[in-house]
């Protein structure tokens, strides 16, 4: 998969899915916002119950308390009619007024007890074991007793507390007589009662019963305070009737914060014990007492965080008959999980619906997405049709769809007028890469057809090397109309770079060649040789000033020295033979005979040339030698200097751009090239490489670039520009080198050399395959497969075709 196909793969999603989803999803955010809707209004009903539930417990609370206070008022005033003396401290007496005691009780079982406290502190109580369960155990009363009776005096002269435990019939069943310090003038309800008028004490611990009580007393006759002790407990089951039992916890207390009554969680709840202790942890009456002492905390239902949980908070002030007893409060927390329980289970029952809802409607939603979804998908395959350049496959998909009817019609004409500029662009391409290749062979006269033969050798070479089933490369194969279309354009651009190479360079079939053959100067100083020889015999003067006279024959012998000496540097120009040190020597001798400038050398120049030459002195009139290297000979790198991209390139330039020096041009040993010469030459590929790589390649032409850069390595890693070796080359590249030396062999065009005939070039090509520079697997291909034979036929003059011994070409190959 190629990285645009990843990338779609990666990116993007059905269309079917997405249309599923965008349904599914308008179904769900509809079904969440009228949820999330209802919820909203349904919490903020679950407040307003919840506020009403505790005004309405508040309410209750109330009247209970307004009707232990009526009772508690009721019984002391009704208690204050009666006569109460110091005989009811002797036994036996008082019997009547015990009865009626017994009476007023047994007609309330919410009246804990009735008493009596006298002036010297002596107490006298009569109380209800029935009152309320639990009674019995703190009193550790049994079964048959049902009244206690204590009285609290000096007895013997000892303060006693004398408790007698009655029957029904208030017949003394036992007795239990212990100390007591208990003197009934020092409490608040006997100290703060008044004759008419009903004294209400603040909520307090029973220490007998451990129960929470009020005492309701009045002051009667003689300094006596006769009343009623009332039990808070039932209280407490007016608090806890609710319909948060679980977590709801109901406090009663009074202005000063004072505790008269609270709620009791159902007993074997666990859960419930568990987070009224949380509740209980984090002090919730302190909080409430706090909440009531802001005014606007009173009547306000509040959310508030206690022991990491969440809780609704409410206090309602309650209004008692004791207008002493100042305002009381009933204060209310319940966990907002409890309240909110119920109105989430119907949300939770809302999503359960809207999720049915989706899976009912999911096939038909699945059904109408395909029918969209699926042309469409049938589209895609048509376009990757398109990107893959199979036009002829491209094909119109049905569809009841207008618009996919429409979007069908247009890829179909958009295919066919992409094939039609696609083979437009084709042709232009190909075009303008033939062009570029014959403009190098016009370039150069001597190097016609280079660029027109090497791809016709090379798809011969590379198609038998496709053909081929067995061996090495068995495995290569050029398949497919672009693969060869990329191989064909790599073989035309091979030496495109040749463009950047000069002209006079190409062309060099001299040593003294630079744009013109400059033997022609030197036979021009030669001529004045001659000259200054028959002058100075004319004259009866001595050559150059120095030795005797010449006669005739002194004439002659030096005319005919300057004649060969010319003729000898016209042999060393043409770079036929090579040069050895003796004819290094004669050069070098000859080239320092000297000649008279009488004329200025400086006039005539272009602009750039005596710009470069302004710093170089050249006084005039001047002795100069025949051959020179001159610093004027030496032409430095200009601006665009030389290409020493090493990351990319192995070859280093020379020093110098070029060198016209005549001595060290003459002195070349071999061919008519300096180093100079010869690295612009070769410079020609990286220039190549440098031309192909900056062109937008399409990606089936991508690797034009490295086929056509290729073809000067060699198989050791001694070539370049790069230094490759074999294993860093690829098939192509390889059939390309073979394919320009072999051409390079054969050519008759060169300015250099003669045209070397068919056995000679093969065995050159032989032991190149021997020493590593081209591959050996090809070679042996190209000689079995007759393929030098072919090209010879089509592209070799008839006298350079002779007989090739093919067996012992490939011999030790």
């Amino acid at each position: 998969m190629d990285d645009n196909k990843k990338a779609r793969a990666g990116l993007s999603v059905p269309l079917g899915l997405v249309l599923t989803l965008l349904a599914v999803g308008a179904v769900l955010v509809t079904a969440a916002a009228i949820t999330g809707i209802n919820y909203y209004l349904d919490a903020r009903h679950g407040e307003r119950a919840a506020a009403d539930e505790f005004v309405s417990i508040s309410m209750r609370s109330a009247d209970a308390v307004n009707q232990l206070e009526r009772k508690g008022e009721s019984l002391a005033l009704a208690l204050s009619e009666y006569e109460f003396s110091e005989r009811l401290f002797t036994k036996g007496e008082g019997h009547g007024l015990l009865s009626a005691m017994a009476r007023l009780l047994h007609r309330d079982d919410a009246i804990f007890s009735l008493f009596a406290g006298f002036p010297g502190g002596d107490y006298l109580e009569l109380s209800n074991l029935d009152a309320s369960s639990g009674l019995r155990g703190a009193w550790g009363a049994r079964p048959e007793e049902r009244w206690v009776l204590m009285r609290i005096h000096d007895r013997d002269g000892v303060r006693s507390e004398v408790r007698q435990f009655l029957g029904p019939d208030l017949a003394v069943l036992r007795e239990e007589v212990r100390d007591s310090d208990y003197f009934a003038n020092q409490r608040p309800w006997f100290q703060g009662a008044e004759r008419g008028r009903l004294h209400v004490t603040d909520p307090y611990q029973l220490d007998i019963v451990q129960r929470r009580g009020m005492s309701y007393s009045v002051a009667a006759g003689e300094g006596v305070v006769v009343g009623a002790v009332v039990l808070l407990s039932s209280l407490d089951a007016a608090l806890g009737a609710s319909r948060y039992p679980q977590t709801q916890m109901s406090l009663l207390f009074n202005q000063a914060g004072q505790l008269i009554a609270s709620s009791r969680p159902p007993e074997g709840a666990a859960e419930v014990t568990r987070v009224r202790d949380e509740i209980s942890a984090a002090q919730p009456h302190r909080f409430l007492v706090e909440l009531a002492a802001e005014p606007a905390g009173i009547r306000r239902l509040r959310e508030v965080s206690l022991a990491e949980h969440s809780y609704f908070a409410y206090v309602e002030p309650l209004q008692g008959l004791d207008a002493d007893a100042g305002t009381r409060f009933a204060g209310f927390l319940v966990s907002v999980e409890e309240v909110m329980a119920r109105y989430r289970r119907q949300a939770l029952i809302s999503v359960l619906i809207s999720v049915g809802m989706v899976v009912l409607v999911l096939p038909l939603v699945f059904l109408a997405t395909r029918a969209v979804s699926e042309p469409i998908r049938r589209l895609a395959a048509e376009s990757d049709k398109v990107r893959q350049r199979d036009y002829e496959n491209v094909h119109r998909v049905p569809s009841a769809i207008r618009e996919v009817s429409w979007l069908s019609k247009s890829l179909v004409e958009m295919s066919d007028a992409i094939c039609s500029y696609e083979e437009q662009q084709r042709a232009l391409r190909e075009g303008i890469i033939k062009l570029i290749a014959g403009a190098v062979d016009r370039k150069s006269p001597y190097t016609g057809g280079h660029c027109e033969r090497v791809p016709v050798l090379a798809e011969s070479l590379a198609s038998a090397a496709s053909a081929a089933d067995s061996g090495p490369l068995a495995d290569f194969s050029l398949s497919g109309d672009a693969a060869w279309r990329e191989f064909r354009i790599a073989a035309w651009l091979h030496d495109c770079g040749k463009i950047t190479t000069p002209e006079h360079i190409v062309d060099k079939g001299a040593k003294l060649e630079a744009n013109y053959n400059r033997i022609h100067e030197i036979r021009m100083r030669f001529e004045v040789l001659l000259r200054d020889a028959e002058i100075a015999f004319l004259r009866k003067a001595p050559l150059g000033g120095q030795g005797e006279v010449m006669d005739e024959a002194g004439l002659k012998r030096r005319c005919d020295e300057i004649a060969d000496d010319f003729a000898f540097l016209a042999r060393c120009n043409i770079g036929g033979e090579f040069m050895d040190d003796a004819h290094i020597e004669r050069l070098r001798r000859i080239g320092a005979l000297t000649w008279e400038r009488r004329l200025d050398d400086r006039l005539g120049l272009s602009p750039v040339e005596a710009a470069r030459l302004a710093a170089i002195p050249s006084p005039t009139p001047g002795t100069e030698t025949v051959l020179a290297d001159k610093p004027e000979h030496c032409i430095p790198w200009d601006h665009i200097g030389p290409r020493l991209d090493t990351g990319r390139f192995t070859m280093q330039p020379p020093p110098l751009k070029q060198n016209l020096g005549e001595l060290y041009n003459l002195s070349i040993g071999r061919g008519t090239l300096t180093d100079e010469d010869r690295y612009r030459i070769n410079e020609h590929i990286s220039a190549t490489i440098d031309m192909l790589e900056a062109l937008p390649w399409p990606e089936e032409l991508s690797r034009v670039a490295e086929y056509a850069g290729g073809h000067h390595e060699k198989m050791d890693g001694t070539g370049y520009p790069r230094s490759l070796r074999g294993d860093q080359l690829s098939i192509p590249a390889r059939i390309l080198a073979i394919a320009d030396i072999f051409e390079a062999l054969t050519a008759g065009d060169r300015p250099y050399k003669p045209a070397k005939k068919l056995s000679v070039s093969m065995s050159i090509l032989r032991s190149l395959a021997l020493e590593q520079h081209i591959d050996k697997d090809l070679f042996r291909l190209f000689v079995e497969q007759g393929l030098y034979r072919d090209y010879a036929r089509d592209f070799l003059r008839p006298d350079q075709i002779d007989d090739v011994d093919a067996e012992a070409l490939l011999a030790g190959v």
